[in-house]
This record gives structure tokens, C-alpha cells and sequence, in this order.
């Protein structure tokens, strides 16, 4: 109970960083410890788990990065994001993320008997589609929402809960960590 207690006291003290980057990170902690346990339930070998963990992290901030952003210099002197791919549309897209994970859960199942590293690639993608999912889960309680029907901003969903940056997003990561607890425990 104590070691609950300091994690809840670390999370209200970290609640000025969620759903940042850093945010988003804390929560590729948990979906890396759920993809390595879901591999590995899966009868897997511990590096395609280690795989799927790596990836699963990774993903966890792909949707932002995949934009290819940087900062350009307003007309005021004020630096301001830009990126190639306009932010939460096409790399934000669920049917996008749903689909990498269909296709690469259904090969991988299909890797028994196949080459270690045909295996681990398909454990890479699967957890790498865990990460991008587990992003929008994050993303979708927020007013500007993540892109459902369409990859266009247009096609936003979004339940509204609360703005980023809001205190109450650690509770969005407690849940990712409590989940990751379960599987491991689950192993």
C-alpha cells in the first residue's frame, strides 16, 4: 500500500506533463510491458516480446512524430509548430492503427516455424500498432479529439472529458500502468 501511495504522490506531482510527450512516454511504459506480455502469452520467444515491447514504446508517441514537425518563426518572432502532415489526421487515424494491427497480429500468427527475425518484425509492428492505439486512447478524451471516419480534421471524434494539460490526464496513465501490472501478473 505504501509503494501505491508514492506512485499516486509521483503522479500528482508529475500532472503539469500529461498528455505531453512526456505523457505519452509514461503510457509506452505501460503498453511495452502489455506487448511483451501478449507476445509472449502468445507462445513467442522472449525476442519477439522484446520486439514488440521496444516498438510498443515507440508507437506510443508515432502518431506526433509521424507528422514530421518542426518550428518555423511566426511574422511576430514567435517560434510556431509546423509539420508536413497537418496534426491528428492521417497519422491519427484509427482505422489506420486498427488495421497495421490486424494485419501484423494475423502474420505474426502465421510465423510459427518461420525465421526469428520474420517473427520479430511482425511483433515490432504489432507493438508498434499497440503504441500508435494506445496514443489515440490518450488523445480522444481531448476537445480536438483523433480523426474516426475520415483522416481529415473534419472527421475528429472526441469525448470532450477534458482539455490537455488538465490535472485529471494522470489518470488516463494510472490506468495504462495499472493495466500493465495486470499483465504482468497475468504472465
Amino acid at each position: 500500500m505504501q509503494a501505491v501511495s508514492k506512485i499516486i504522490l509521483i503522479v500528482f506531482a508529475c500532472d503539469n506533463i500529461f498528455m505531453s510527450k512526456n505523457g505519452h512516454q509514461m503510457v509506452g511504459v505501460a503498453l511495452a510491458v502489455m506487448s511483451f506480455s501478449w507476445i509472449h502469452a502468445m507462445g513467442y520467444v522472449w525476442l519477439l516480446s522484446i520486439a514488440g515491447a521496444i516498438a510498443a514504446f515507440f508507437g506510443s508517441t508515432a502518431p506526433d512524430w509521424l507528422e514530421i514537425s518542426h518550428a518555423e518563426r511566426d511574422a511576430n518572432g514567435r517560434w510556431q509548430r509546423h509539420s508536413i502532415i497537418p496534426h491528428r489526421t492521417l497519422t491519427h487515424w484509427v482505422p489506420l492503427w486498427i488495421a497495421l494491427l490486424l494485419w501484423s497480429a494475423r502474420s505474426l500468427l502465421h510465423t510459427h516455424g518461420a525465421p526469428v527475425l520474420t517473427g520479430s518484425a511482425y511483433a515490432a509492428l504489432m507493438g508498434f500498432a499497440i503504441g500508435g492505439i494506445g496514443h489515440l486512447l490518450c488523445d480522444i478524451p481531448n476537445p480536438s479529439g483523433v480523426p474516426v471516419f475520415l483522416p481529415v480534421a473534419q472527421g475528429r471524434v472526441s469525448l470532450r472529458m477534458w482539455q490537455s494539460g488538465a490535472p485529471i490526464e494522470w489518470l488516463e496513465v494510472l490506468a495504462f500502468l495499472a493495466s500493465a501490472v495486470i499483465a504482468v501478473v497475468n504472465l
